[in-house]
């Protein structure tokens, strides 16, 4: 601290630094919205497709060649956005050459580069294995447990994607966010609703009359559940933050659109049939985008 500002500071009294928001207030803009919910959406479905493959034995392993090639897309197109917002790529090549643990941005690097290979790798053998499985024993036996590997590293690595909140999501670090202890539970939680609603898409334009996307409604109601709820948990925290930086009607919006839009409509639509819970899914990723636009929101300077 500077010798004039410590002369202005009063013992027992706000500091100067505390009277503001921040010193320097990153410039934030739609970007880093758009990178929250494409690294969200991919670990999500990562983690559905892989959880799915996993207790739905053969029926759910039709569709996992799909998946896991929709988690990669959605994995590339966050990797762009990504190194669009920070403005240099060449942070990414000097954050892989050391690994630190106290350095956010090396952090994220290297877990979305862990999660990406091993993600390149489990979805190039599954669809190889998809075009020769019957054809050679040993050759499909090899890449079954090459793929099985792969895919429980890119499901590990995914874990580590979806739980980080640095780089990625640092508003988590910004004044009114902060102390947002529920931030964390509510993210995981409607990413794998978020990821849910990719898979569910996927079982209904691969296989519409499969019985998959009724195997689904269940899991589907648990994780909206958990959005709703932590949503609302998460409310308490950052309450005081959006009466401050937004007004009455955008709050009521959000809550709209949480609980309404994303909620209790496609809770509904979940029991009308294929075409409906499709329908459901997509209003599942609008939410989510709208979410974190409002918790992003909240970050700017009041």
């Amino acid at each position: 601290m500077s010798q004039e500002v410590s002369k202005s500071w009063i013992k027992g009294e706000k500091s100067p630094y505390q009277m503001h928001d921040i010193t320097h207030f990153p410039d934030w803009k739609g970007l880093i919205v758009w990178d929250a919910f494409f690294n969200n959406l991919t670990s999500g479905t990562m983690l559905v497709a892989g959880l799915a493959w996993a207790a739905g034995g053969t029926l759910m392993a039709a569709f996992l060649p799909f998946a896991l090639t929709a988690a990669l897309c959605l994995l590339v197109i966050d990797l762009g956005i990504l190194v669009a917002d920070l403005g240099d790529p060449k942070r990414f090549v000097n954050s892989l050459r050391v690994m630190r643990f106290t350095s956010p941005l090396s952090v994220g690097v290297w877990g979305l580069t862990c999660y990406g290979i091993f993600l390149g790798l489990a979805t190039i053998c599954s669809w190889i294995l998809l075009a020769i499985i019957g054809a050679y024993p040993v050759s499909t036996y090899i890449l079954s447990a090459i793929l099985r590997l792969c895919a429980v590293m890119a499901i590990v690595a995914a874990v580590v994607v979806i739980c980080y909140k640095g780089v990625v999501f640092s508003c988590s670090s910004q004044p009114g966010v902060c102390q947002a202890r529920w931030l964390p539970p509510f993210m995981v939680s409607d990413s794998l609703l978020m990821g849910m609603g990719v898979f569910i898409i996927i079982t209904i334009l691969v296989a519409p009359d499969s019985p998959a996307p009724l195997m689904l409604i269940l899991p589907s109601i648990a994780l909206l559940t958990a959005r709703c709820t932590t949503f609302a948990l998460l409310w308490q925290d950052l309450k005081k933050r959006a009466r401050l930086v937004n007004s009455r009607d955008r709050n009521r919006l959000i809550g709209a659109i949480v609980y309404g839009l994303g909620g209790l409509l496609p809770l509904l639509l979940l029991f009308c049939g294929p075409f409906w819970m499709g329908l459901a899914a997509i209003l599942f990723l609008c939410a989510g985008l709208f979410e974190r636009n409002w918790i992003i929101g909240l970050t700017r300077p009041h």
